[in-house]
């Protein structure tokens, strides 16, 4: 009985070292789980968030006051110009956090019967906005006690960047359908033709009229329909569900079909320097997963360690989710589009390479 028992045991373990999908989902995915939200989060306290100013008055008083905001240690502060048109900047430039510091600033500050306010705009979907308020409000209370035991000198006036009706979800939802994007087409794109690798399929429609170009077409043209279908079942279930708000443009149209077919093209290079079907999914998994946290589609990526934002950079689906939000969110058409080049540059090299180096008979 027992070993009976111990041989049962030893053709179950030789088949799960054989099926590495399952050996990647049992240790390398935790594993990666660990590192990567590791990474993010144990970095959390040397975060850094941009904030930009534009000092109006240019006084002693308010090159202090920016200097106390630099001292925290956790704002970036990037000056703005005193001619350029704030609304203007912030709508071409995606900010999600704006203070305006006024003319007469350092007057009202040291005048004893006056407040001084200035004004922070934020996009309130953003979810590093809470954050940056904090900070300032912090400074602005710590300015208040040593000037004079408290007294509001200085006020924080509040202002949306975005629409008011749009809340933390109307943000995430691109991410989702970004998201959406890259996982559909990977995987359905490696695990279709490692199949017709592994049954032999391929093999069979290389001696029929139908070519390997029209196989790619066919099957490019298809992910973009599923993945149209797919986005529009997201946002509507957003719609009725959670009331969301998104604008739908020529851009973020372009950007699901230039996403499709970058991601239709990584997943034809997995499953051809993949061995069999259950590799390519595993390899399929090992590269998504980073990306899909890696990417800002559930973090916002200046809440993340340097490191990482650097990384972050160099992943298409970043420039995807970055994109969507650009032009569906903030009505950022020119940043939208540079998106979008970048995403077309990366989807003609992957589609190209993946095109190369696909086969329908053995080499």
């Amino acid at each position: 009985m027992i070993k009976r028992i111990i041989i049962d045991i030893k053709a179950t373990m030789r088949m799960f070292i054989r099926n590495k999908g399952a050996v990647f989902w049992t240790f390398a995915f935790p594993v990666l789980l660990i590192l990567i939200f590791g990474a993010i989060f144990s970095g959390a306290g040397d975060a850094t968030y941009t904030l930009y100013v534009q000092d109006l008055d240019d006084g002693i008083v308010s090159d202090q006051f920016i200097e106390a905001l630099e001292s925290t240690g956790v704002l970036k502060i990037k000056m703005i110009d005193i001619n350029v048109n704030a609304t203007s900047y912030i709508n071409d430039n995606s900010v999600t956090s704006f203070l305006i510091i006024p003319e007469d600033f350092s007057e009202r500050v040291t005048a004893s019967d006056q407040s001084a306010y200035v004004e922070l705009r934020q996009d309130q979907t953003a979810q590093s906005s809470n954050i940056v308020r904090s900070i300032v409000g912090a400074v602005v209370n710590d300015f208040n006690l040593k000037l004079s035991n408290g007294r509001e000198f200085i006020v924080v006036e509040d202002a949306a960047i975005v629409q008011e009706d749009l809340n933390f979800i109307d943000y995430f939802l691109p991410g989702i359908i970004g998201l959406t994007v890259m996982t559909n087409c990977v995987f359905y794109m490696q695990g279709v033709q490692s199949r017709y690798y592994s049954t032999g399929i391929f093999r069979k429609l290389s001696t029929t009229p139908f070519t390997r170009l029209e196989w790619l077409v066919s099957r490019a043209i298809w992910q973009m329909v599923l993945m149209f279908m797919s986005v529009g079942l997201i946002i509507v279930v957003g719609m009725v569900f959670f009331d969301v708000r998104l604008t739908i443009t020529v851009e973020a149209v372009l950007m699901i079909i230039t996403g499709s077919m970058l991601f239709t093209g990584l997943g034809m290079m997995i499953s051809r320097f993949s061995k069999d079907e259950e590799s390519a999914n595993a390899a399929a998994s090992a590269i998504t997963f980073p990306m899909m946290f890696l990417s800002g589609s559930f973090f916002a990526l200046e809440s993340m360690p340097g490191y990482l934002q650097i990384i972050a950079k160099v992943i298409p689906l970043t420039y995807l989710n970055n994109g969507l939000r650009d032009t569906m969110i903030y009505g950022n058409a020119e940043s939208a589009l540079f998106n979008l080049a970048i995403l077309t540059v990366i989807a003609v090299v992957f589609m190209g390479i993946g095109s190369y180096i696909s086969r329908w008979t053995e080499d």
